[in-house]
């Protein structure tokens, strides 16, 4: 009887502890799988997150390099621009020398004529008015640049005269006249060659003789203006 009794309590015992070792390796097993899991997936979080960052790093470099970039550009257009608005005022004030297909104006005083003497008579010589007129007719016509003489021609030069003598740019000029025009030949060309537009001098031409001859050359030169600038309304520009 007490070895039934004994064998009973030996027998619960075992199952007590087949039991409670089962549930203990069931929690250990439980406890350290789920948080290896939450482990895994906050590892799998933190690399994505490290990629996309890189990734982003990555492109915001690109993007400084193409604003950068971008930024060369517009430098070089802004100085290519101002080179060429510079390029432009210089020919404007004569400041450079301009080559190109043009006109070649001969102008000269009758045969017969004398500039010295008691009996000078205007009609024979080119005048002062003849040189201003053809200069202006040139400009009407859009002409790049004019020269008479050698001498630049630009808005504020003088053509006058003292007597029988003939001032460009205060600088005595004696005939014949050489007047050199580079731009729009057919422009330039109808229009100098236009009677109602320089009356009087063809009127002489035909009349008293003087030299007017016209000729269309694929390569004219006209020289730095060399006269005295009138810088009064010039401006400083930062």
């Amino acid at each position: 009887m007490r070895k039934g009794v004994k064998y009973i309590f030996i027998g619960l015992g075992v199952v007590v502890g087949v039991i409670l070792a089962w549930q203990f390796s069931t929690d250990k097993s439980l406890s350290g799988s789920f948080p290896g899991d939450e482990l895994q997936a906050k590892d799998e979080l933190i690399k994505d997150y490290l990629d996309e960052q890189a990734y982003f790093q990555s492109r915001i470099v690109s993007l400084h390099e193409q604003i950068d970039s971008a930024e060369a550009g517009l430098e070089s257009q802004a100085e290519v621009a101002n080179v060429e608005i510079l390029d432009g005022l210089k020919d404007d004030a004569g400041l450079s020398e301009i080559r190109g297909k043009g006109l070649e104006i001969l102008l000269d005083d009758s045969p017969l004529a004398l500039r010295d003497g008691a009996n000078v008579s205007d009609i024979d010589l080119v005048q002062a008015a003849d040189l201003r007129d053809i200069v202006n007719i040139l400009n009407a016509a859009n002409a790049d640049a004019i020269s008479v003489n050698n001498q630049r021609i630009i808005s504020t030069s003088p053509i006058s005269s003292v007597g029988t003598t003939i001032l460009i740019n205060n600088s005595h000029t004696a005939p014949s006249f050489t007047i050199s025009a580079v731009g729009d030949t057919d422009m330039m060309l109808e229009r100098i060659q236009n009677d109602a537009l320089l009356n009087s001098l063809f009127d002489r031409v035909s009349t008293n003789k003087l030299v007017f001859q016209v000729t269309v050359k694929e390569w004219v030169s006209v020289p730095i203006y060399n006269g005295d600038l009138k810088i009064n309304y010039l401006n400083l520009v930062d």
